[in-house]
Parts: C-alpha cells; sequence; structure tokens
C-alpha cells in the first residue's frame, strides 16, 4: 500500500514538472538569450530594448470577435526580431524577417528550398501556400514548430517558431 502511495505522488510530481517544463522552447537560436515560454521582462532584456508591448490590432469587422484581443508583440525593427505574447504576457511565437542575419536550425534568410530540404529534410506537413510563399513546417524540437515561408525566386523570406 505504501510503495503504491509513493509511485502514484512520483507520478504525479513528474506530471508537473513535464507538464511545467513542456511549455518552453528547448532549442537555442543563435543570437537570441529569450524563447517560447519567456515573459516580457525576460525578452526586453534578451533583446536589449525598452519597447513596451504593441497591442495586436484587427483587420476583422467590428461586429467579428478579435481573436488576438488581449495578445501582444515587440517588433525590433532594426534587427528583423518579432516575439508576440499571449494575454498572459508569456511569448508564444517568435518571427524573423529582414534584415535577421542569423541563423536558426541551420538555415539562414534567403535560402532556397533546396537548402532548406538538405538541412531539415522532409517537412512534417505537405508544404501550403501562403501569399506569394510555400510554406514548410518542421517540428524544431519537442515542445515547438518552425516554419520557413519560401519565395520560389528569393529564397526563405520569414522564419517563424511557434509552440
Amino acid at each position: 500500500m505504501k510503495i503504491a502511495f509513493i509511485v502514484k505522488v512520483s507520478m504525479l510530481v513528474c506530471t508537473a514538472v513535464l507538464a511545467a517544463s513542456g511549455w518552453a522552447q528547448q532549442v537555442k537560436v543563435e543570437g537570441l538569450t529569450f524563447k517560447i515560454g519567456d515573459d516580457v521582462t525576460t525578452v526586453k532584456t534578451g533583446l536589449h530594448t525598452n519597447l513596451d508591448p504593441e497591442p495586436m490590432e484587427s483587420s476583422l469587422p467590428t461586429s467579428i470577435s478579435n481573436p488576438n484581443s488581449g495578445k501582444t508583440f515587440i517588433h525590433l525593427r532594426t534587427k528583423g526580431i518579432w516575439a508576440f505574447f499571449n494575454k498572459k504576457e508569456i511569448v508564444e511565437s517568435i518571427r524573423f524577417d529582414a534584415p535577421y542575419a542569423g541563423s536558426i536550425a541551420g538555415v539562414k534568410l534567403g535560402d532556397s528550398e533546396k537548402t532548406v530540404r538538405t538541412v531539415m529534410g522532409k517537412p512534417i506537413k505537405t508544404p501550403w501556400g501562403f501569399g506569394a510563399n510555400q510554406a514548410f513546417l518542421y517540428a524544431l524540437d519537442d515542445t515547438a514548430y518552425i516554419r520557413f515561408d519560401i519565395n520560389e525566386a528569393e529564397g526563405v523570406q520569414t522564419i517563424f517558431i511557434n509552440k
């Protein structure tokens, strides 16, 4: 009886630890000291900025509920880095576009589809059209996905990391 109780408690503790750590992205990104799951203060410190998050505006008609209500973002235009926050001010998505010069999982902005496939392998979903680009989705780690938006003529245009 005592052993069964200890096993159950151990399982609960392990589940709680895994659930808490499961939110945060595990793979580090070149040039960043923050990740999915971090708070606004950590992001601002990591980006060396005093910018406060801006509200995400809706382009939907006012009669339609805004799915981004209460969500915010920080955009460093000179670095090509965006951090998107949920209503609790926790990073839920990171975006990289020009002029970001680092590599993420071995891929840089401007790389061709062939380079992405060579480095990353086969996408986990069939690539889909996204404007003038094709979106290629991969697992970054066990907690986050990475998406490369690739333009046939100009290569990778945008990189997203999402939970």
